[in-house]
């Protein structure tokens, strides 16, 4: 009789040899109902979980490039001052000179209105290559354009990518878009930033001679007056106290809200680029009220209707003291107004 040989293991492996037949083990494979559902259910839980903390990582990561964006503005605005002896970036053709420009149209502007529409023209034609940009006449260009002077100091490029909020959909989506599908007159609008410019970077706090400060008491916060002749140059050495004085901040408070709302609303909170080249997250609440400086003396702020046809007061776009006062860190001040 021959003895039974195992190869490979033994009898006790899941092949078992009993009684001349094979048996071969059963195991049990995927889930069952119930297992499934309750999967399905922990994942829908830290999905729930996870979601909100995602969109708040997005949101927090979109207020920092923000702040590093207007950081950026603080470093190349002040390297053009540096260079321009002390005088701070602004559009400065005035009225009633010949400024240089191959552009006949853009060669004898009648006042500082048109003077700063057409160096901003200038510029976006010069290195856009659109020379047949054009703008109406009372297109006030010191607003949301300033950085066009000093696109040398950035990227060199009109579409300047640290001009446009990350939050500020409207605006990307223009730098995006190719300069055919614009018209002659909203070309301008692809080269437009998020950031406004502080008005007394370009023109006087008080009045000065025959130069009266910009005002916009009761006016729409787009719509400003301004004289003929508004333009001086300003300088850092202005700047009385650099770390309180507000240079540049977004005319919208865009970062985590369901809707934007303007700066100067009651609750709002943004990025805001300072005089010494600081950027921090501010509260309009925290700011002070400030003045028109059309009425230096007053005890109330300039006022400004917003997009719910509100009234608000001016806040930081309107220091009293101009670029002498003091936006946040300390009460308005006394400048001798």
């Amino acid at each position: 009789m021959m003895n039974a040989v195992c190869f490979g293991g033994d009898w006790n492996s899941p092949l078992k040899r009993n009684e001349g037949q094979v048996h071969i083990r059963k195991s049990r494979y995927g889930f069952t109902l119930i297992e499934l559902l309750v999967v399905i259910a922990i994942i829908a839980v830290l999905i729930g979980i996870l979601l909100p903390a995602l969109g708040s990582a997005r949101a927090s990561s979109r207020t920092l490039l923000c702040t590093s964006n207007m950081r950026q503005h603080g470093v190349a605005g002040s390297s053009y001052a540096d260079d321009n002896r002390v005088v701070l970036p602004a559009l400065w053709w005035r009225g009633n000179q010949r400024p240089d420009t191959p552009y006949a149209d853009l060669s004898n502007p009648l006042s500082d209105v048109n003077g700063v529409s057409f160096q901003a023209l200038h510029i976006i034609r010069e290195r856009s290559g659109f020379t047949n940009a054009t703008a109406g006449s009372n297109w006030f260009s010191n607003l949301w354009f300033t950085h066009l002077v000093y696109l040398d100091y950035l990227s060199g490029n009109p579409e300047e990518p640290v001009a446009v909020c990350p939050d500020d959909e409207e605006q990307y989506e223009r730098a995006q878009t190719p300069v055919e599908e614009f018209s002659n007159g909203t070309i301008r609008r692809k080269f437009e930033s998020s950031y406004e410019t502080s008005v007394f970077t370009y023109s006087v706090d008080r009045q000065r001679g025959s130069f009266r400060p910009l005002s916009q008491r009761f006016n729409s916060y787009t719509s400003f007056a301004r004289d003929q002749r508004y333009l001086v140059d300003r300088k850092m050495t202005d700047v009385a106290f650099p770390s309180s004085k507000v240079w540049m901040f977004d005319t919208f408070a865009r970062h985590g809200r369901d809707e934007i709302e303007l700066f100067m609303a009651s609750g709002t909170s943004q990025p805001i680029l300072m005089f010494d080249g600081s950027v921090s997250d501010r509260e309009t609440n925290d700011s002070n009220l400030g003045v028109d400086p059309r009425d230096p003396t007053s005890d109330e702020p300039m006022t400004i209707e917003g997009l719910d046809e509100v009234l608000y007061p001016g806040v930081f776009r309107w220091t009293r003291g101009g670029l002498r006062g003091i936006d946040f860190g300390g009460q308005e001040i006394n400048t001798g107004q």
